[in-house]
């Protein structure tokens, strides 16, 4: 067994037995696999069908009286008497005496100004009279020179014939002379009495502007409130001197609140998808009045009682330029009749309001907002495969999104399926609603 300790003996032993395991596996027999089941993965699904999508937007503001006025003093005075409500916070009608000033230095400047303008009417009566003398005047001067003119012929044929002498037709002469100088200066000073006449027409013009505007000035030493107010802050006590366009008070109306709410333009998508395709109607009222908008404004943080229906009353023309949105302006009609203690507040200038916008309602595909997975939607196909397909979203809203067309297939998977690969196996589960 010398062999045994040959070099090569243990590397022969080896690769013998690799050999034989080799032929071992070799002829054993592999028994049949056995077919394997594909996994259907189960998912939620809702059938598309059209439904109304009431179009809305959500915005905010402040509200601002529509009526916000500053009131000036038109005139310089002392104040000789203040309303006692005339308090911030204090609500008057319309027609309510809240200030006056002393008027006894308007009233003296009226009477001068009427005494001037009465003069001015007295001059103008004198000169009409003494154009019509003057008119006579002319008539009887314009007889003596006929007369005049008569004699003077008449003495002129007797001096001819010797029968006067020659001086008495030289004293008649001047005398004719005389009268045709008098009335050429009648003829003048009748050609006078127009110019003159519109000279006193002008002062009489002057004078009645004087006289009316003292009369307004004497108006205006009593300050009535043009409208239904609640008073903002007030500048004016009894006693006090006022300049003329001083603020004495604010005033701001009652009869409506205005909201200005900013919209960005994509926002306005849902209100204008239903008039898709129309020519737009000019004008803001009309087109307000074509999209059906409606508002209604609701206190922010506030009871769910404390809501005004309103109107939209205008679209501003333009975009502001910083926030890139378009503005609204909606309002509330007689808001201090609403007011109910508990329920719903009082609207006061500045109060931060909830706006809602809707338009009018139209038929549409909408799905969940969880049905959409960054921009694709799921569906299931006829042989219950999963399909995804690029989502065509007209708007989202809530928490729908508006579907612009539909998708290849009507069962849309509303289910997170992680993974979700295209062509997988679907076990169909229906929502509870599409049971129903």
């Amino acid at each position: 067994m010398s062999w045994l300790k040959h070099p090569v003996a243990l590397p022969a032993f080896i690769g013998l037995g690799i050999l034989l395991l080799v032929l071992i596996n070799s002829t054993r027999s592999t028994p049949p696999a056995a077919p394997q089941e594909e996994y259907a993965t189960p998912a939620r699904f809702i059938s598309l069908a059209p439904s109304l999508v009431e179009p809305k937007v959500v915005s905010y503001g402040n509200a601002t009286p529509s009526s916000n006025l500053n009131v000036p003093a038109e005139v310089s005075a002392e104040v000789s008497w203040v309303h006692p409500k005339l308090k911030q916070g204090v609500s008057l009608k319309a027609g309510t005496s809240v200030i006056r000033f002393d008027k006894r230095d308007f009233e003296l400047a009226l009477s001068k100004a009427r005494a001037d303008f009465n003069s001015q009417n007295t001059k103008i009566a004198e000169l009409e009279l003494e154009e019509r003398n003057a008119n006579q005047q002319y008539k009887l001067t314009q007889e003596k020179l006929d007369l005049a003119r008569s004699d003077f012929e008449r003495r002129k044929a007797l001096a001819e014939q010797g029968a006067i002498p020659r001086s008495t037709l030289d004293a008649e002469k001047q005398n004719l002379l005389a009268k045709e100088t008098e009335l050429e200066n009648m003829n003048l000073k009748l050609a006078l009495y127009p110019k003159q006449r519109d000279v006193l027409q002008a002062a009489l013009q002057v004078s009645q502007a004087q006289l009316e505007e003292q009369e307004r000035n004497l108006n205006r030493t009593e300050v009535v409130l043009p409208f239904d107010a609640r008073i903002g802050v007030v500048n004016v006590e009894k006693g006090s001197f006022i300049n003329k366009g001083s603020t004495l008070f604010v005033a701001q109306g009652k009869n409506q609140i205005e909201v200005l709410t900013q919209i960005p333009g994509r926002a306005m998508l849902p209100l204008i998808s239903q008039a898709k395709g129309q020519k737009p109607k000019s004008g803001s009222a009309s087109l307000i009045q074509q999209l059906g908008i409606k508002a209604k404004v609701s206190m922010v943080d506030g009871p769910t009682s404390a809501f005004w229906p309103a109107k939209v009353l205008r679209i501003n023309d333009s975009i502001d330029t910083q926030t890139r949105t378009l503005g609204l302006v909606v309002g509330i009609d007689n808001p201090s009749s609403q007011e109910v203690i508990g329920i719903r507040p009082p609207l006061l200038k500045g109060m931060y309001l909830k706006v809602e916008i809707t338009a009018n309602g139209f038929e549409a595909l909408q799905v969940p907002r969880s049905a959409i997975h960054e921009g694709s939607i799921y569906v299931i196909d006829a042989q219950d495969r999963l399909l995804i397909e690029t989502a065509d979203i007209a708007f989202m809203q809530d928490d729908m999104a508006v579907l612009q067309s539909a998708p290849s297939h009507s069962r849309v998977v509303i289910s997170d399926l992680i993974p979700a690969v295209n062509g997988m196996l679907i076990q169909p589960v229906a929502h509870s609603s599409d049971k129903e």
